[in-house]
C-alpha cells in the first residue's frame, strides 16, 4: 500500500489518523482486507460505510475477523440494537466484550426496559465513557435503581473476570 493510495482513500497526510491508516494497510495482505470489509457488509454495512469509518479510525481494521463477528452478533443479535449505530463508535471494536461491553450493555438494556434512557439516547457514548463517568451517569444518577444496577454492573464485570482466569471464551449470556 503506498502513500498515494491511503491518500486517495481519503486521508490527510497531516494528520495522525494518515500514519495508522497506511500502518494499518501495510501490515495487512489484500486478501485479509477484503475478508474484514466482507464481515462488516455480512452485518448490514455497505463500502461506503467501511471506507467512512476507516477514515475515522483506521485501527477498525486491526480487529480480527472473530471479534467483528463477536461485537456484531452480540450488538445485533443478542441486544436487538441497529447495526449502524456501531459505525458512530468503531472504538467499540477495541473494547473488551465480557469487561466493558457486556456489562455496560446490561446496565443500558434495563435502563431502557424501565423507561429511564430515552429512546433516541445514543445507544454508543455510555461505552466510551471512564468507568467513573459510566458508573455516574449511568448507575447512581437513577437513586431508586441505583443499587440494583452497581449489583448488576459488578456481576457481569465479576463474570469477566472469571471467565478470563479460567480462560472462557463465552459470549452467551443473560443481559439483565
Amino acid at each position: 500500500m503506498s502513500l498515494e493510495e491511503v491518500k486517495c482513500l481519503g486521508f490527510d497526510a497531516s494528520t495522525t489518523t494518515f500514519g495508522t491508516a497506511l500502518m494499518t494497510k501495510q501490515c495487512m495482505s489484500k486478501i485479509l482486507w477484503d475478508k474484514k470489509v466482507d464481515v462488516f457488509k455480512k452485518w448490514g454495512w455497505s463500502d461506503e460505510d467501511v471506507i467512512r469509518v476507516f477514515r475515522c479510525q483506521p485501527s477498525l481494521m486491526l480487529a480480527s475477523i472473530d471479534k467483528i463477528n463477536l461485537v456484531m452478533s452480540f450488538w445485533v443479535n443478542q441486544l436487538g440494537w441497529d447495526f449502524l449505530a456501531l459505525t458512530k463508535c468503531p472504538l467499540m471494536f477495541g473494547y473488551s466484550l465480557h469487561k466493558r461491553i457486556i456489562p455496560r450493555a446490561s446496565v443500558l438494556q434495563f435502563l431502557f426496559m424501565k423507561g429511564l434512557r430515552e429512546k433516541n439516547a445514543s445507544l454508543v457514548s455510555p461505552f466510551t465513557y471512564s468507568e467513573n463517568l459510566f458508573l455516574n451517569k449511568c448507575v447512581f444518577s437513577f437513586k431508586e435503581e441505583s443499587d440494583y444496577l452497581l449489583k448488576l454492573y459488578e456481576e457481569k464485570m465479576k463474570l469477566a473476570n472469571t471467565k478470563e482466569n479460567i480462560g472462557m471464551p463465552s459470549t452467551k449470556c443473560v443481559i439483565y
